[in-house]
């Protein structure tokens, strides 16, 4: 999980090496029973179990995974409801199980929606309190959020109620990548809703300013500010969401002012904004002046891209008629 620090290995003791080759060969053997079951077209409850305890020692057998949802719709019970239902709340069951060992697993999570997509009656409200208690344990893992995205699309009206969601994560951690891709995918239709999209805007600028002044190196709020510009349908309103932007870009670098390892990502995005600017409008020569100064501030810092700036410097000054 994201924060967790990676141990360091050791030598396994004698004991521990054997305790591994029994592993080892247990699983071997019932993963060959498995597979000569699967070859041989076996459908049955004994098959079944085979596979719950083949995938409780490996979650990324998605052959298994795919036999096991083949026997479940060959067995008598799919064919009742009633039967159909209990069955699959057992699976769910066995999957927050197989969620405790290994929360990453691809297959797991297609399992869960196959599930529920295949229940009678599906409890949605569950599987959102269940993802909930997920993102508390790692609020930034994207198979999580993309399950609650999945999950909210068979509840109504849940936008305004996610996009507040949102708000908290980001809160939380404005570094939560994820959190911010959710709120790209609610955005628009919360606008739609909204009866005062400028003052929606407004708040977003704030939010994204607000991450920005927490931690001005991390990525995701620049991104997020940069989409936001580019959803925008007129000319004035990108103007207007650049030149926050730059203004809080110059308060930022004056608070750092003198502590250069600190301010690059803001530099860069200071340059960026500028060009983007003069795209819309021409810019003063003082800002012209200024974006050329960062330039040459960044091949100072940022040695590792001191060709990129120079080409940049070259190619907006010859632009701008500054430089020959």
């Amino acid at each position: 999980m994201h924060g967790r620090r990676r141990q360091a290995l050791r030598e396994p003791s004698v004991d521990e090496k054997e305790q591994n080759r029994q592993r080892v060969e247990k699983y071997c053997t019932l993963n060959t029973s498995v597979m000569n079951l699967r070859a041989q077209s076996v459908f049955t409850a004994p098959a079944l179990d085979l596979t719950k305890r083949l995938l409780e020692l490996n979650t990324e057998l998605h052959t298994v995974w795919n036999y096991r949802r083949t026997i479940l719709t060959h067995l008598d019970t799919w064919q009742d409801p009633t039967e159909r239902q209990r069955v699959l709340e057992s699976e769910l069951d066995f999957l927050f199980d197989i969620i405790k060992k290994n929360i990453k697993s691809y297959w797991m999570w297609n399992h869960r929606v196959w599930t529920l997509n295949s229940m009678p009656q599906a409890d949605w409200q569950r599987e959102l309190a269940l993802v909930a208690r997920l993102l508390e344990l790692d609020a930034r893992n994207f198979h999580g959020w993309d399950y609650r995205r999945f999950v909210v699309s068979h509840m109504d009206d849940m936008d305004v109620a996610e996009f507040a969601f949102t708000t908290e994560q980001i809160n939380r951690d404005c570094a939560n990548h994820s959190a911010w891709h959710n709120r790209s995918k609610l955005l628009p239709g919360v606008l739609a809703k909204s009866g005062n999209m400028a003052e929606m805007l407004v708040t977003e600028q704030s939010l994204v300013l607000n991450a920005i002044y927490t931690d001005p190196d991390d990525q995701n709020a620049w991104l997020y500010h940069e989409w936001l510009v580019s959803i925008q349908t007129s000319d004035e309103d990108r103007l207007r969401m650049l030149r926050g932007k730059v203004a809080a870009i110059r308060e930022l670098l004056e608070l750092e002012d003198g502590d250069d390892t600190s301010s690059k990502r803001p530099l860069i995005e200071l340059v960026d904004a500028l060009a983007a600017i003069d795209k819309l409008e021409a810019v003063a020569e003082e800002e012209r002046r200024e974006c050329l100064d960062t330039l040459h501030r960044l091949k100072s810092i940022d040695g590792g891209h001191a060709g990129r700036y120079t080409d940049m410097i070259q190619m907006l000054g010859k632009r701008w008629e500054l430089v020959k």
